[in-house]
């Protein structure tokens, strides 16, 4: 019987998108999201015709449209010093 092999690699938040709080880029430029279990998940970029973009709540983001959406993520500790 096979043994379950595990990866482990540290992502970096980089970028939250507004509106979507489970989805966000990472440093390596890698769209992720966390699912209904907690469980971190690579979203991968799609074509449609002629657009590339993403799909965030099974609804199609050119990436014309996801660049404003964008905002650089602030940890929570630097979120709670501020105020």
């Amino acid at each position: 019987m096979a043994d379950k092999i595990t990866n482990h690699t540290l992502i970096e938040r980089v970028w939250d998108i507004d509106g979507y709080p489970d989805y966000f880029f990472a440093a390596d430029h890698q769209l992720y999201r966390f699912d209904s279990r907690g469980q971190l998940q690579r979203n991968k970029r799609i074509q449609i015709g002629y657009t590339q973009g993403y799909v965030l709540k099974s609804k199609f983001f050119s990436l014309a449209k996801l660049r404003p959406m964008l905002r650089r993520h602030v940890p929570m500790a630097w979120k709670i010093q501020a105020q």
